[in-house]
């Protein structure tokens, strides 16, 4: 998972990028934690490039990213702070 910087408009992109395990992923989900104490979840979609905007604040906040194997095991693939752009 790519967690890109966040926008301007404080919006936060996550793209699943696939790799030598991906045929083994059967779900993935993106939570964000927001600084204002929101927490959202989307599920993304396994497919190399497939894309989920999540909108943030103009704080710093948290996105978390999970993928479950066809196993039933899940794991956390990402966690990042995500800082407001300034100039």
């Amino acid at each position: 998972m790519i967690v890109q910087e966040k926008e301007y408009d404080a919006t936060i992109s996550v793209v699943f990028d696939g790799g030598k395990g991906q045929y083994l992923v059967k779900s993935a989900q993106v939570t964000l934690y927001r600084s204002d104490g929101q927490v959202n979840t989307q599920n993304l979609g396994i497919k190399k490039g497939d894309l989920v905007k999540l909108q943030g604040t103009k704080q710093t906040d948290r996105v978390v990213a999970y993928v479950s194997e066809v196993n039933g095991e899940t794991y956390k693939v990402a966690d990042t702070l995500s800082p407001y752009r300034t100039r």
